[in-house]
C-alpha cells in the first residue's frame, strides 16, 4: 500500500472516530444536564425571523430548538453529556440554516458553553466537515484531479 493511501485511511479513521462518543461511563456522562448559550451575529437585524437549532453530528437529527430572544440570544438547558453539537442559526420563513457554529461537546467537566457567537460573516463548520471528508475520501480511493 503507497504511504499516500496509508495517510489517507489515517485520516478518514481518525475523522470517523472523532465522531465516536468514548463507550467509557457513557451512563453515568448522561446524568448531567449541560447548558449551550449565546448570541447571533449581529447581522440579525429581526430575531423573530430566526430560531436557534441544535443538531447531533453523529445522527444529525435536531435535538432542540430555541427562539432569539430581543437582545438575538438563545440557551439550551438540559443537555445531554458527550454529544457532538452544531449550533445552527435558521431563518424561519424558509427554514434554511444561516449559519453553523460548532461542533461543541459538553462533558462532565464542561458542563455549560455560554460564549457561543453564531458569526455570518464566515462559512458554516458543517461544511467545512463535508470538504475534509470529501477530500479524504477521494485521497483514500486514489481519485486523482484531471490535469488541465
Amino acid at each position: 500500500m503507497s504511504i499516500r493511501r496509508s495517510i489517507a485511511w489515517a485520516l478518514v479513521a481518525a475523522l470517523t472516530a472523532g465522531s465516536v462518543p468514548a463507550a467509557v461511563n457513557v451512563a453515568a456522562q448522561t446524568e448531567a444536564n449541560g447548558v449551550i448559550s449565546g448570541k447571533a451575529s449581529d447581522e440579525v437585524k429581526k430575531p423573530g425571523e430566526f430560531k436557534v437549532q441544535l443538531r447531533d453530528v453523529v445522527s444529525g437529527q435536531i435535538v432542540a430548538t430555541s427562539p432569539l430572544d430581543g437582545q438575538v440570544r438563545f440557551s439550551f438547558d438540559n443537555l445531554a453529556l458527550s454529544q457532538r453539537l452544531l449550533v445552527e442559526l435558521v431563518k424561519l420563513s424558509n427554514n434554511k440554516v444561516v449559519c453553523t457554529e460548532g461542533p461543541y461537546v459538553l462533558t462532565s467537566a464542561t458542563l455549560a458553553r455560554t460564549d457561543v457567537n453564531i458569526n455570518c460573516g464566515r462559512n458554516p463548520a458543517a461544511e467545512w466537515l463535508l470538504a475534509a471528508g470529501g477530500a479524504a475520501a477521494a485521497i483514500a480511493l486514489g481519485v486523482r484531479s484531471p490535469k488541465g
